[in-house]
């Protein structure tokens, strides 16, 4: 609980010091850039620091942190992608154990099976937006899709983080850092139940794919049956071609048995 405090007093005095200047936006890009691959990077926070702080005091601009915050986890992402890519994602301690190892197999599933919905959702997840990158980038899945997908998913949360920031720092117009404080901690549990919701979510599906491929394979039976017979009775008709094949050189013999006619060919006349 303590270092939840600290980390919350440290943001806030940041914020408070380095909303009104020129750069705040260039950090806002780099820590988006890094939380793409190293979860523990606050950049979600401080986007919805700083859009609270613009709607009690005007600065900085939101659409400007909200382009620095698309932009950034969008390269990020990409960034991630190639990690994954060229080095896989098991160098990651985090993700080989515990909550991160249970985001990486949920984000191969995810892939395979609805791709466009879990880059969407994944990114509300903690370690979920790293555990898809880099699986992503493992299983060599296709970059074009990817990189279009990340950017339609990067979009929305960037709008969200500024969206939520904003509605708080409307609250509290007259106290910077209470707006401030509210809108984080707002962040904060909206993250957690969309967590929740986006986990029942994908448990769903996967139950209801589960039983699609299960009912698919009932189906599949009486057509495999029907092949095997079809199959069966090409062997029986088979086996009686051959055997009028291994017959048909009797019938031969019999043709070219002698009969009564003479030797000469001719039938022998009979006695008058």
């Amino acid at each position: 609980m303590n270092t939840v405090a600290t980390w919350m007093t440290a943001i806030q005095d940041w914020v408070l010091a380095a909303g009104d200047t020129w750069w705040v936006q260039f950090v806002v890009f780099g820590l988006c850039t890094v939380d793409a691959f190293f979860p523990t990077v606050p950049s979600e926070s401080v986007i919805v620091a700083l859009s609270s702080l613009w709607a009690s005091s005007s600065v900085p601009p939101i659409w400007l942190t909200a382009l620095a915050g698309w932009g950034g986890a969008f390269a990020g992402d990409n960034i991630a992608y190639l990690i994954g890519r060229t080095v896989g994602w098991e160098r990651f301690g985090f993700l080989r154990r515990g909550r991160g190892l249970a985001a990486v197999q949920a984000a191969e599933r995810g892939l395979d099976r609805r791709a466009l919905l879990f880059l969407m959702t994944a990114r509300y997840i903690p370690f979920g937006r790293t555990a898809v990158n880099l699986t992503a980038g493992a299983v060599r899945y296709p970059w074009r899709r990817f990189w279009r997908r990340s950017l339609a998913a990067t979009f929305v949360w960037s709008a969200y983080s500024c969206a939520i920031g904003a509605i708080a720092g409307s609250w509290f117009e007259d106290n910077h850092l209470l707006a401030i404080t509210v809108a984080v901690v707002i962040a904060v549990v909206v993250a957690l139940i969309v967590e929740r919701l986006v986990s029942l979510l994908n448990n769903r599906l996967d139950r209801r794919h589960d039983r699609a491929v299960e009912t698919s394979g009932q189906a599949d039976a009486p057509e495999q049956a029907a092949a095997a017979v079809r199959a069966d009775s090409e062997d029986e008709c088979a086996d009686v071609d051959s055997d009028d094949a291994q017959a048909e050189p009797s019938r031969s013999v019999e043709r070219d048995l002698p009969t009564d006619e003479g030797h000469d060919g001719r039938r022998a006349a009979s006695p008058t």
